[in-house]
């Protein structure tokens, strides 16, 4: 059995501002209109997978914090950033940025593209669930507009 929700319809989306260093005009700081998409998998019970108010809402959870923040990769060899007096301050390549903490999302990935924020959101989603027996599996997309994203596969039995 599978159910989706598709968060440009649903509106489970949010804006961010990032970078991507060394990827020409993508390493220059630059915004989205993000959506999430979610394809999760398992075996109804009661004849539901999962109740679509408690999938929205975990999705909702999962991109709170991220929403209208500038998100900076807390794994990059590239970019290296520190905290310090309430500021945030990035370095890479010949750039520095320096931002207020409370607009700055430090997110667990190398890089801020669709593909690491995916994964990075779908294991909050994860998270948010909590253990449920009978979901197998959750498909997460990261669109940075209508139609333009990646998926992430992850096993929710492991």
């Amino acid at each position: 059995m599978e159910i989706h929700v598709d968060g440009w319809s649903a509106n489970i989306r949010f804006s961010s501002a990032h970078f991507i260093p060394k990827l020409g005009k993508c390493s220059r700081i630059h915004g989205h209109d993000y959506g999430v998409k979610i394809r999760l998998h398992g075996e109804k019970v009661k004849g539901i997978l999962i109740d679509f108010t408690d999938l929205k809402k975990a999705m909702r959870d999962a991109i709170s914090e991220l929403d209208h923040k500038l998100l900076i990769p807390g794994n990059s060899s590239e970019a290296v950033y520190k905290v310090e007096n309430g500021e945030v301050e990035v370095r890479y390549e010949d750039k520095r940025i320096v931002a207020v903490e409370r607009d700055v999302h430090v997110c667990d990935v190398e890089v801020t593209s669709s593909e690491e924020l995916s994964y990075y959101v779908g294991r909050k989603i994860a998270m948010n669930l909590g253990c449920r027996p009978n979901l197998t599996a959750m498909e997460v997309s990261i669109e940075e507009g209508p139609g333009q994203g990646s998926f992430v596969e992850i096993d929710l039995n492991e």
